[in-house]
């Protein structure tokens, strides 16, 4: 199947902290030509790319975005002030909610039930759009093979999506439980890679001289202070595990683009390529190496301390997001 992507955008995990990705959703589809042909997302981001790519009817794709962080704010009215941006660990009626089966405790495998996750989102999401491998645009979400140790990423036009796979991708544990799809079980796809810029990249436009754009929503920042104490150390350690790559991604590009330029080179030989017909040659020619895209990098400045990616009150969800449209509106500029 040709590549057609020129445009993606790629959206990280992190819970509640996904509210910042509405933000930038907020300025990014402020624009009305913006219509990336290829959406990716990881854990939150997976849910924040299917709203985005998959509305259900009637919805646009930014209305489906913010009805689904309005069901899944919880205002912990009934909990003193400064208790309420903890009022999730008490469950989220339409994200998760406790386990009561505390007879098997012995055998948990997570904490909360994710079944509220899935009657939101059959609400918001074309479910038959979603399924359908012609749809556009292109959505991709990965998850982490429990048993194999590895990545796997599911790509609409590959094959069609189901909420399984959404679901899968956020399957954080021990909170969440696994999920199972055909015999294969899936934790999220953060704990392997929490960017799936690589995957993206494979995806883009390999026509000379296409124009091509990622932009990249980081809910952690790479850069932080030196720790000082077991507390910060703590805090920094979550931070780089969940912090993205694009870096090393864009280095290895940056190597590739060395080849298609000597690919070019010999194309471009006055008396034509001698290699043509080499097999090693017509073996490399078929990987449509492209040159590294433009990236436009939207990144949260500060590190996520505790709690902070499960805070999913009023006040913290609307501070995230007004975050994320002034820095994604910041890097728009630049």
């Amino acid at each position: 199947m040709p590549h057609t992507a020129r445009t993606a955008l790629v959206l990280q995990g992190g819970g509640a902290l996904g509210a910042y990705e509405l933000g930038a959703a907020r300025r990014l589809y402020k624009d009305q030509d913006f219509a990336p042909d290829l959406i990716a997302g990881v854990s939150i981001g997976a849910i924040t790319a299917v709203l985005l790519a998959r509305p259900a009817k009637g919805l646009k794709p930014l209305e489906a975005l913010e009805a689904f962080w309005q069901k899944v704010t919880v205002s912990g009215l009934f909990l003193p002030p400064p208790l309420r941006p903890y009022a999730s660990a008490l469950g989220n009626p339409n994200f998760f909610v406790p386990r009561f089966d505390y007879y098997a405790l012995p055998i948990w495998t997570n904490i909360y039930d994710t079944a509220p996750l899935r009657e939101t989102l059959s609400q918001l999401v074309d479910l038959k759009a979603l399924a359908d491998p012609n749809a556009r645009p292109g959505l991709l979400v990965s998850a982490t093979d429990v048993q194999a140790g590895q990545i796997e990423y599911f790509f609409s036009k590959d094959q069609g999506l189901s909420l399984d796979h959404i679901v899968a991708s956020g399957s954080l544990p021990p909170s969440f439980p696994m999920t199972q799809i055909g015999e294969k079980y899936y934790w999220d796809g953060g704990l392997f890679d929490n960017t799936p810029l690589g995957a993206v990249l494979d995806r883009l436009d390999t026509s000379v001289g296409a124009d091509r754009t990622i932009y990249v929503v980081n809910l952690f920042p790479n850069e932080a202070p030196v720790p000082s104490n077991m507390q910060e150390v703590t805090v920094r350690t979550q931070n780089l595990q969940f912090a993205n790559r694009t870096g090393a991604d864009v280095k290895m590009l940056g190597r590739i683009n060395e080849v298609a330029d000597l690919m070019q080179a010999l194309e471009n030989l006055p008396g034509g390529n001698p290699l043509k017909d080499n097999p090693a040659y017509q073996a490399v020619a078929k990987r449509h190496y492209i040159r590294v895209p433009r990236i436009v990098a939207i990144t949260r400045p500060d590190q996520v301390l505790g709690f902070g990616g499960s805070d999913f009150s009023p006040k913290t969800i609307e501070e995230r997001a007004v975050e994320g449209f002034k820095q994604t509106d910041r890097a728009l500029a630049a």
